[in-house]
């Protein structure tokens, strides 16, 4: 009788084994594939990497048409030899303006280095210029990035959110009634 029941436990405890491997700790679980959340897009191609994209939070919650609208970003160039952001294009916009500090009509991309766009005043600008549609803080847009040596790329560019915390309504009193004084 007890060989009977090591002979079940001895058969049970593989099936066991294969079972509870089934929760897929490690590497190989469903979260090993998914990214971390961030903030703005994010792209890549060759050396370069774009990180952060973001189009400025409208000033009183909307871009109207004709508008310039900033797009922040992060520049990430990993190889061995320097680039330059050369255009973006993208509707709903009908130009864009580079702002190098000081440089040529490109953005210049050093290698093994970062560039911080729009994010230091001093520093490189990009401005959306043509804005041909209204434009609350819940659009995003795609963007096509093109750089001199490793060439074009679409990133989508989420409407920053507002800088600081924002005022709120009064509140509502739902235990006055109806007629009362709103005494808030």
């Amino acid at each position: 009788m007890i060989r009977k029941r090591r002979a079940a436990l001895v058969a049970v405890l593989p099936i066991a084994a294969l079972v509870l491997s089934g929760c897929s700790a490690g590497q190989v679980a469903q979260t090993a594939t998914q990214e971390r959340d961030r903030t703005g897009g994010t792209t890549r191609i060759g050396d370069i990497t774009v990180r952060a994209a973001a189009l400025a939070h409208p000033p009183d919650g909307v871009h109207d048409p004709g508008d310039p609208v900033e797009l922040t970003m992060v520049i990430v160039n990993g190889g061995r030899v320097d680039d330059e952001l050369v255009a973006v294009t993208g509707a709903p916009f009908t130009g864009a303006t580079i702002g190098a500090g000081g440089g040529g009509p490109g953005l210049s991309l050093p290698s093994d280095a970062k560039v911080f766009v729009g994010s230091d005043p001093e520093g490189p600008t990009v401005t959306l210029t043509g804005l041909a549609e209204r434009r609350t803080a819940a659009h995003s847009v795609e963007l096509t990035l093109t750089f001199a040596r490793a060439g074009e790329t679409t990133v989508r560019a989420i409407t920053a959110p507002a800088p600081g915390l924002q005022p709120r309504a009064p509140a509502f009193d739902f235990h006055r009634e109806t007629g009362e004084e709103d005494l808030l």
